[in-house]
């Protein structure tokens, strides 16, 4: 599925099932019961939640107002970031030749082999150190969920197409997204954006709706002024942005002047809405299993995350990436 790019007909042959449920858990009264059944969870798990403060603090209520935090590997301190950052750098230009490749095939996104990741176990299990399940937990009300990592690669005039075009994640009602920098990203080099107001159309007894954005659509959701809020987030090598990406517009800014290379780690609450739109890591069932073998409950909870689906959302197939 990384050799080559899709036609968007088999796409949407392959995703059918997905789309289909979609429609299906937008239906009024499976919404509404959905809505109950979350509200319910979250006031259930309110006692549990971990108490932050400090750093930690600051993140989550970055996420809250603006939807972003960003900092750096160095701030905060995460064991073994600097191995992180320099298996990022190697694995990006071991793949820069293959990525400009593909990028020039039509493909929309160059992103590492999950095979030479998963190669990397540490890259893996560092996105379930216990300060980010508790900052995730923090900010979802709920038992946080890990959807693995992707390094992905931004090719210079790369067409604006999928994830350099406006859009919100479909996973969840709440999706978390860290991103890091493996090499300095400038004004002109794909920094990741994001319009700091929330979509007020979004969820709620409307259900969720996806597309991709243009500027009258940003306008019309928005407000005319949406430009004044646009977070562009550039940064040297190491830059870590908290982001929220099911309820902000946000963006890979196409790169213009240099390629881009960036990890990306993703986090919903563990009975995520939409389980047909996750799994986008590229990590197959069994790799996940394997990496996440020697963690703690809590880790292995968190990666593991489909054994706690009911039996009709295990039986419909994920979207491709």
């Amino acid at each position: 599925m990384f050799d080559r790019p899709v036609s968007k007909a088999k796409r949407w042959l392959r995703d059918a099932s997905a789309r289909m449920a979609l429609r299906y858990v937008n239906l009024g009264v499976v919404n509404r019961s959905l809505m109950r059944s979350h509200d319910k969870a979250v006031s259930k798990h309110r006692d549990k939640l971990p108490e932050l403060s400090g750093f930690d603090l600051e993140i989550v209520e970055g996420l809250r107002r603006e939807g972003i935090f960003k900092t750096s590997l160095a701030a905060l301190g995460v064991p073994g970031w600097e191995k992180l950052l320099k298996e990022g750098q190697a694995l990006g230009a071991s793949f820069a030749h293959d990525a400009r490749q593909k990028s020039a095939q039509g493909t929309d996104y160059t992103m590492v082999s999950p095979d030479a990741v998963a190669a990397h176990p540490e890259i893996f299990t560092w996105g379930l150190h216990e300060r980010f399940l508790d900052i995730v937990e923090a900010y979802l009300g709920v038992s946080a969920a890990y959807d693995g990592v992707t390094l992905m690669y931004t090719v210079a005039g790369a067409p604006v197409e999928g994830p350099r075009r406006w859009h919100l994640d479909w996973e969840d009602r709440r999706t978390i997204k860290i991103a890091i920098y493996c090499n300095d990203v400038s004004p002109d080099g794909g920094p990741f954006q994001i319009i700091a107001r929330r979509d007020p159309v979004q969820g709620g007894a409307g259900g969720y709706h996806y597309l991709l954005a243009d500027d009258a659509l940003l306008g019309e959701r928005l407000g005319a002024d949406y430009a004044e809020d646009l977070v562009s987030c550039e940064g040297p090598a190491g830059t870590v942005l908290f982001v929220e990406t099911a309820e902000y517009f946000h963006r890979g800014k196409p790169a213009v002047n240099a390629d881009r290379v960036a990890f990306f780690y993703s986090y919903f609450s563990q009975r995520p809405r939409h389980p047909f739109f996750c799994e986008r890591s590229g990590l197959s069932r069994s790799q996940i299993f394997r990496l996440a073998k020697s963690l703690n409950p809590r880790q292995r909870a968190s990666a593991l995350w489909r054994n706690g689906l009911p039996l009709w959302l295990l039986l419909i197939p994920p979207a491709g990436l």
